[in-house]
Formats: C-alpha cells, structure tokens, sequence
C-alpha cells in the first residue's frame, strides 16, 4: 500500500520531535549525572530515594551533631587529667610542708605554690566548649566555680540525644568532681593552702588523706567521660558506614550510568542528524504532492 507524501512527512516530523526530545533529556543527565531529578522521571525510584534522602539527613546531622560532642568529652577529659595533675602536685606539697624540718618561711611559699593550683584547678572547672559550660551540670551559660571556689552550679546533666534514640551525656556535675570552697579537690586545697601559709604542719598532713580521696574522684569521672567517649565513637563509626551506604543506594536510583548516556547522545545526535537531511529532502517535495 503506497503512503503518501503527506503521512510520510507527519511521521518524520513524529520522530524528529522525538528524537529532539530524547537529546535534551540525555544531555541533562550528562549536564547534572542524574536520571531521576522529579517524579515523572520514575515515580517508584523517586519515592525510594526521597525516603533515602530523608533518612541521609537525620544520619548526616547526628554525625555533626556527634563530631561537636566529640570534642566537647575531649575537652572535658583534658580539664580533669589537668586537674589530676594539679592534685599529684599539691600531694607533693603537702607531703614536703608536713615534714618536721620544713620551715615556716618554706612552708609559707609552698603555700603560695598551692594557691596557684587552687585556681589551675578553679579554672579547669571552668572549663568549656563551644559557648557551653561543661562542669555546671545543667547550667552551661555561666562558670559554675567564682574565684574563691564556691560553686554555683546544679547537680544536674545534658544529653545529645541522636535520631535512634541514643543519648550521649555532654555536662557534668562540678562540685561531685572537684567540690567547692569546703570539700572535695577544691577544698583540700584551700585547706593546704591556710594550713601552710599559717604554718600548721598537722593541718598539712591532714589533707593528705582529702586530697588522695579527691584524685580518686578526678579518675572517676575520667572513667565516665572515657565510657561516653567509647560509646560516641562506636555509634559516629556505625554512623559514618551507613550513611555511605545510603549515599550509595540513593546514587544506584538517581545518578545516570554515564558512559551509556553518552553514548545514547552520540545516536540521538547521529539520528538526529539523519531525520534533518531526509526532512530537508521532504521539503523539496511540491506542495501539491504532499497535499494529494
């Protein structure tokens, strides 16, 4: 059966719009490395990959939100190992000014000596992150310790809390770890302090035992601070494989295989080509042959 003119050349137009088509969507797959962009791309690996997307999120913001409470423990583990070494220095002290032979004008620059660990370790309770307090318990926008070692912190305590539910503890409480003005670390220490400077060596030896207890305290807390430490890394390492596996499973629904798209263009193009010459052809065709 003979096709006419006419007939011959809508299809040619059919094809050529077509193939004009087919051209401009594989050259925005090269242009962006995307298959699916919109639904209408493919509406099931859309859906798929906008759950994906979704879930990458929550995963991306708790790595962030994980990395920052890294380096608040960090923080927080150096201010006490600090503070501990404060205290082994103060045992020094309090050992060599308890000594018989020590004299009262020794005794009273060794008293200047603790009075400056009493505020290395005021300022390490002092210690912060990031704008954060990290030893006022739940209060994080002022210093929980004045000059004098007072405390004026809570006993409270934060958490980061992750997309799975887990919580990570990110604050704690001052006065349990280094005391206050009467107790603890801080206390031992104002009472080294005015023992030597007074020269009371009885006083002295007595804050041997205090201060021993306070290191104990300082370790402790270093041992928590090490266990939360312990527990971030497992769940940012679990955090950091899935989040490369989403990116992965997102990539498999939407990026474009590459190396067959672009050889997709380079038929479109030789097609493309083609359907113009025999269109140009077509147009030479009389008029009244295409209408008969």
């Amino acid at each position: 059966m003979p096709i006419s003119d006419l007939s011959l050349f809508s299809s040619m137009t059919f094809a050529l719009d077509n193939t004009t088509a087919g051209l401009q969507t594989v050259e925005q797959e090269l242009a962006t490395g995307k298959q699916v962009v919109e639904p209408s791309d493919n509406l099931v690996n859309y859906g798929q990959a906008q759950l994906l997307s979704a879930r990458s999120s929550a995963v991306t913001n708790d790595i962030n939100t994980g990395t920052q409470v890294q380096g608040l423990l960090t923080t927080a583990d150096n201010a006490l190992a600090n503070a501990g070494n404060w205290a082994n220095s103060a045992i020094s002290i309090a050992t060599q000014g308890a000594d018989g032979t020590v004299s009262t004008a020794e005794m009273a620059t060794l008293g200047t000596q603790v009075q400056s660990i009493l505020q290395q370790v005021i300022g390490e309770g002092n210690a912060g992150y990031a704008g954060a307090q990290l030893f006022g318990g739940s209060q994080t926008t002022a210093a929980p310790y004045d000059a004098t070692g007072n405390y004026t912190g809570n006993s409270g305590t934060n958490f980061a809390t992750f997309s799975d539910g887990t919580q990570i503890q990110t604050t704690f409480d001052g006065s349990a770890i280094f005391g206050n003005a009467t107790s603890g670390l801080i206390g031992a220490l104002t009472t080294l302090q005015n023992a030597l400077q007074t020269g009371n060596k009885t006083a002295v030896a007595s804050t041997l035992s205090q201060l021993q207890t306070a290191v104990q305290s300082v370790a402790t807390a270093r041992g928590t601070i090490g266990v939360n430490e312990s527990s971030l890394q497992t769940f940012l390492s679990n955090a950091n494989n899935e989040s490369t596996t989403l990116q992965a499973s997102i990539s498999s629904l939407t990026d474009a295989d590459v190396p067959t798209v672009a050889l997709d263009e380079q038929e479109l193009n030789l097609q493309e080509q083609a359907l113009v010459s025999m269109a140009s052809n077509l147009s030479k065709i009389p008029l009244v042959n295409i209408l008969t």
